[in-house]
């Protein structure tokens, strides 16, 4: 996530940072949080943490909805290849948490 908006605002290809920089603002601001917890509940979750395991699962709902909200921007667009790269983001996350929630109920 970090670096593809790195990338994109290097490139200039960051059209709203002119029309609405307090948005923009945010969105990344918030898309920066998402990044760094998804690594941290990773990391605290390989680890065995239960703080981690709950943390790795806030940053994937996190993920979830950032992953939504893009494919909604690129469709608003009409660009369809980005439109169903986040739409497979969007599927893989999901069966991504369906399969960590089947692992956690699995007894120890």
């Amino acid at each position: 996530m970090l670096g593809m908006w790195g990338m994109l605002l290097f490139t200039g290809q960051v059209e709203e940072i002119g029309t609405e920089p307090f948005r923009i603002a945010a969105h990344l601001f918030l898309e920066g949080i998402t990044a760094i917890l998804l690594i941290l509940g990773g990391l605290l979750s390989l680890k065995h943490s239960s703080r981690g395991e709950r943390l790795h699962f806030i940053s994937l709902g996190m993920l979830l909805y950032s992953v939504l909200t893009a494919g909604g921007y690129y469709l608003q667009l009409n660009n369809v290849a980005m439109t169903m790269i986040f739409g497979m983001l969007f599927l893989a996350t999901v069966v991504f948490i369906i399969s960590n929630l089947a692992i956690r109920q699995l007894p120890q």
